[in-house]
């Protein structure tokens, strides 16, 4: 059962298509990397479900990594629809994610997380 929500923008976001003509050159997340792609596939990496992702009461999830990790996979069927850097933002949960990148699913959730971290994202398998 598909639980699919249509979220406005929040105005402190700066916000990106997710097209890949649309997607910034240096944007910090991008779907379907190939594993074997050399070195940069050996870094550390985590690999979450987007079920494993539990949004407070606006949505949100933030990720610090405070293990200076280089990679995280999230897999996920849900389509991208907003990814930048933040601007002047709190979450509901109190949590600063003033300059965080962040990325927003068609699901209504927002995933923000520190420069520095290299978001990928894999279909479900």
């Amino acid at each position: 059962m598909s639980n699919k929500q249509t979220r406005a923008p929040h105005p402190d976001r700066s916000e990106h298509a997710s097209g890949a003509a649309d997607r910034p050159a240096d944007a910090a997340w991008r779907a379907d990397a190939d594993p074997t792609a050399g070195p940069a596939a050996m870094a550390a990496e985590v690999e979450l479900a987007m079920s494993d992702l539990v949004g407070d009461a606006n949505g949100e999830v933030v990720f610090f990594n405070d293990s200076n990790l280089r990679r995280l996979a999230i897999t996920t069927d849900s389509a991208v629809v907003a990814n930048g850097r933040a601007g002047a933002h709190r979450t509901a949960a109190g949590q600063d994610v003033s300059g965080f990148r962040f990325v927003t699913f068609d699901n209504g959730l927002t995933l923000y997380y520190q420069t520095g971290l290299d978001v990928v994202l894999r279909g479900a398998r």
